[in-house]
């Protein structure tokens, strides 16, 4: 006893200790083989053995519902056999352990403090063995010894595992604030994780805005794909928000030897950033600080995710706003660079677009902010390429449209309109360009459109510069440059008129005039009957003292359009 407990004291490693248990216990009873077994996730394996059986050490396992070891281990209280050994029910034969020879033996349960077993010390003999109540109470105060041994010796290990994993952490920790990009961040967080966690494989997944796929970000193996089906990713995701179970770790992973899966959420300020998965080796399950750490991974994770992206946003936006300063100035080698910068080729087909909030709406306004944004977005969507400056005055962006070049051009002015109508925006496209060259006289077209359709568009749409006619000619006179002659008294005097009596004689005037005086054509285009048509052309030359089949009507035409423009009758 006093050497078992000099032995006990001596050291804070289990196993050594445990093998100097077992050559004292060997020696105190005069068996013929010793081994102690401990108890870990629910299997019983041998920890240390007499040295004729060293090999049996870690090899030999089984459940505590097998073998005398297992019955002693359920009912935690000692057995002994004193011969015929094998004849017992209880008994599990290992060919490992040569147990045909042993004719004895006895067991003695090893007890937690909380009365919980934790192992079992074992001894056989060859020969018939009556175990004597002194020998019995021997085991049984080794085994009490061992155990305070075995706690104090899991508390340090449990405890240098703490202390290795936080300065795992910390090296992680300043690893993940180096990076400048995800490209960095991604790997550097799943070689982390697959290191701290002893993983067989890890992989980080940024979830998109509205939170319905997932990206792969980076994986440890790096040559690890993603799972084989959108399925699994939506498992992953349900099991993210609590709704369903996690899918098996095979399933993710099918061409590698992973037994349990561990998923974390990544969130930062409420905001669900992603998740992290990690595969655990063949015959492993994660504990408790397995999750604790990943959780402590996560966070860190999460955080620089979302920092990374601020800068990136930032930079981006800083880029993209001396890319349009460049094209304003004329620069276009230098916008042609920054284009490059946020991977927009300028050299390939291109548009350029600007909108402005549409007639009764402010650049200030806080609405205008909010449409602003979601119009960036849905510009976004339009190209595989983009450069986008969303806000917060006017929205300006460089669309890459690839190799389909017309119909390609007409979808996208489709799609702006529905986007201009929807979110109150006046939106102008320039012609398509294909080079550097033609770049900022795109973006001055694209500025002309959004000012005629802010005019013209009084609930928002899209109109591309081919589409202003006559008054990409008008769009740069300002309004006290604009003539004051009879011709804009005229059609001062209709727009007045209109607004007091709710009647659209200025709309048929321009209608008459572009359809080049035609009144059948104008009729049908106003869906009016042509006598109702002659009548309004009467009751315009009465008010106006205009004569409509003598006058100069192409002044006439200039003015209402400068009008329109100008949004307001000529001098008021």
């Amino acid at each position: 006893m006093y050497a078992v407990i000099k032995l006990v004291s001596s050291s804070l490693e289990v196993l050594p200790m445990l093998q100097g248990v077992v050559d004292l216990a060997t020696d105190a009873t005069g068996c013929h083989a010793c081994f102690i077994y401990l108890l870990e996730a629910g299997r019983l394996t041998i920890r240390a053995a007499s040295p004729v059986f060293a090999e049996a050490v870690d090899r030999v396992q089984f459940s505590v519902e097998e073998g005398l070891t297992g019955w002693v281990a359920r009912h935690r209280t000692p057995e002994f056999i004193r011969d015929h050994a094998m004849d017992d029910p209880r008994m599990k034969y290992v060919p490992l352990l040569e147990e045909e020879r042993f004719q004895s033996m006895v067991a003695v349960p090893i007890l937690a403090r909380s009365g919980a077993t934790i192992g079992v010390i074992v001894l056989h003999t060859q020969a018939p063995h009556e175990f004597t109540e002194d020998t019995v109470k021997l085991l049984v105060h080794i085994a009490s010894l061992v155990t305070g041994a075995i706690e104090n010796a899991q508390l340090y290990d449990r405890e240098r595992r703490r202390v290795d994993a936080l300065t795992q952490l910390s090296g992680l920790a300043q690893e993940v604030a180096a990076a400048t990009d995800a490209a960095e961040l991604g790997p550097a967080v799943t070689r982390g994780m697959q290191r701290l966690l002893g993983a067989e494989v890890c992989q980080l997944y940024r979830l998109d805005g509205d939170g319905t796929e997932l990206q792969l970000l980076a994986s440890a193996p790096e040559a690890t794909s993603a799972p084989p089906s959108l399925s699994e990713a939506g498992l992953l995701i349900a099991a993210l928000e609590g709704r369903g179970a996690r899918p098996p770790a095979r399933s993710l992973w099918p061409g590698l030897e992973v037994s349990d899966l561990l998923v974390t959420p990544l969130s930062a300020g409420g905001e669900r950033v992603g998740l992290l998965c990690a595969g655990s080796p063949r015959g492993h399950s994660f504990n408790d600080e397995d999750t604790e750490l990943a959780r402590a991974i996560a966070h860190l994770t999460a955080v620089a995710i979302k920092r990374a992206e601020l800068i990136e946003g930032l930079t981006n936006a800083n880029i993209v706003k001396d890319l349009f300063e460049a094209l304003a100035a004329g620069a276009t080698a230098f916008a042609a660079a920054k284009a490059a910068e946020v991977r927009c080729d300028l050299t390939a087909p291109y548009l350029i677009v600007c909108a402005e909030p549409a007639a009764g709406r402010e650049q200030s306004s806080g609405e205008w902010r909010s449409a602003a944004e979601a119009l960036g977005r849905g510009l976004a969507e339009l190209a595989p390429r983009t450069a986008i400056e969303a806000g917060p005055g006017p929205v300006r962006a460089v669309l890459a449209l690839g190799t389909r070049r017309p119909q390609r051009t007409d979808e996208v002015v489709r799609a702006c309109r529905e986007l201009g109508q929807q979110g109150g925006a006046a939106i102008g496209v320039g012609e398509l360009q294909e080079g550097p060259a033609g770049a900022a006289r795109a973006y001055r077209e694209a500025l002309d459109a959004a000012t005629i359709g802010r005019a013209l568009l009084r609930k928002g749409g899209a109109i591309s510069y081919s589409q202003l006619g006559a008054y990409r000619y008008l769009v740069h006179i300002a309004p006290e440059d604009a003539p004051h002659d009879r011709m804009r008294a005229a059609v001062d005097l209709l727009i007045s008129y209109d607004n007091r009596r709710r009647t659209a004689l200025l709309d048929t005037l321009e209608r008459y005039l572009a359809e080049r005086r035609s009144v059948i054509e104008s009729a049908r285009a106003l869906f009016i009957h042509p006598n109702t048509l002659r009548q309004r052309l009467a009751r315009i030359e009465e008010l106006t003292g205009l004569q409509l089949d003598q006058d100069d009507l192409l002044s006439l035409e200039l003015a209402i359009k400068l009008a329109r423009m100008h949004g307001r009758p000529g001098g008021g």
